[in-house]
């Protein structure tokens, strides 16, 4: 069975049932171009919904946890149980692909048995994986969650759980946080990604001054998380911060110094991070690529126009640079262009999420072909995104 890592339901899904779904027949004349038009959209998610439905009697237990995502968000409580359980599950790849989908469903009791699940499994690497995917694409709804993870003792839970805080708004946020922060208990790279989440709180001057002298003294982690709280303030402290550590011996923190400056309009740093893109080794590229999402849209716009236009770009590369589009306050119709006619499939995959997660409405025309695509990870995410941003309008008691 071959497996693949997820982000939320933007990660790639091995699915492998055939289908074939006939399109409805519209017995119309010209004149019923408007009827024709006003009935396209409610087809077209009852269409998605059969792809779904199709796909939950895979023998592939990927195909039956992307279904059941999709699924949920037209109210299936079978569906929903299945996801549930799944996050039980011993096999961790299938547990994460749960607990994304899950995270992802519009369903209101999604987040309740999320928390549920994570009473069950207070320790290991339940929490580990609810804490990294939350790092990714945060919600609100889980700030106290991520509250009491940062209470634990596993700094790989810690790190994860305040990089989601910091974009979330949550009771008494100053207070608490800077708790953390200033507990001297704790160890530097906590305390730096305290200071991070402290950006966006009346304790910001004082913050920033914390995180100029973490990226001087703390530990490689906590110079990772200055480098990346200092890019929030472009001054000349923190220009000359951010260049000291683009020097050091820290691969990681020398990294997140130059997605900084990047986000700053640097010429020298758009370059590094573009070369990290596209010739980046090990792991770096992959992080390199999910960086844009915290610059400017002007920024983000650029490196991702000269990636895509100069160079091949890796798999994984490709997609975590769609991913990071996610959350870019931007016109994505380049990015959607490149992605739905690229060669390799799971790169059109991560373009059909982007879809979704965007609710790009304009979109599902183009995608809505890809039901039927031989691919049938495409036709699983078509049918979750179509799902996503029409779901409102599905009608269980007409089927097509």
């Amino acid at each position: 069975m071959k497996k693949y890592s997820l982000a939320l339901v933007g990660r790639v899904l091995a699915i492998s049932l055939a289908l074939v779904t006939p399109g409805l027949a519209l017995a119309v004349t010209p004149a019923d171009g408007a009827s024709k038009e006003n009935e396209a959209e409610p087809r077209m998610v009852r269409e998605a919904v059969a792809v779904a439905r199709q796909l939950r009697q895979s023998d592939n237990a990927f195909d039956q946890i992307a279904a059941a995502g999709t699924l949920v968000d037209v109210g299936d409580k079978e569906a929903l149980q299945f996801l549930a359980d799944t996050m039980d599950h011993t096999d961790w790849a299938l547990m994460r692909s749960a607990i994304d989908m899950l995270l992802n469903v519009q369903h209101p009791a999604g987040v309740d048995l999320i928390y549920r699940a994570a009473q069950r499994n207070r320790d290991g690497v339940f929490v580990k994986f609810l804490s990294e995917s939350l790092a990714t694409r945060p919600r609100e709804d889980m700030a106290e969650f991520l509250m009491g993870a940062v209470g634990g003792t596993d700094t790989w839970v810690k790190k994860h759980a305040l990089q989601a805080l910091a974009t979330l708004p949550f009771t008494d946020k100053e207070t608490r946080v800077r708790a953390i922060a200033e507990d001297d208990a704790q160890d530097s790279m906590t305390r730096a990604y305290a200071y991070y989440v402290l950006m966006d709180t009346p304790a910001r001057t004082q913050s920033l001054e914390r995180l100029l002298q973490l990226a001087d003294e703390g530990s490689p982690d906590a110079q990772e998380a200055a480098a990346v709280g200092l890019g929030l303030v472009k001054n000349d402290k923190t220009r000359a911060a951010l260049q000291r550590l683009e020097t050091s011996s820290n691969a990681r923190a020398q990294l997140a110094a130059f997605a900084s400056e990047a986000g700053f309009g640097e010429n020298g740093a758009i370059a590094h991070i573009v070369e990290a893109i596209t010739h980046g080794t090990g792991m770096d590229s992959s992080v390199a690529a999910a960086s844009v999402r915290r610059m400017p849209p002007p920024v983000a716009i650029r490196i991702s126009e000269q990636v895509t236009g100069c160079c091949k770009l890796d798999t994984e590369v490709a997609a975590r640079l769609l991913e990071s589009w996610a959350s870019i306050d931007a016109d994505p119709t380049r990015m959607l262009e490149w992605g739905l006619t690229h060669a390799d499939p799971a790169v059109r995959m991560q373009a059909v999420w982007l879809v979704g997660e965007r609710r790009e409405r304009a979109w599902l025309k183009r995608i809505a072909p890809m039901l039927r695509d031989e691919d049938s990870g495409i036709r699983s995410m078509a049918a979750w995104a179509i799902v996503r941003v029409l779901g409102d309008e599905y009608d269980a008691g007409v089927e097509i």
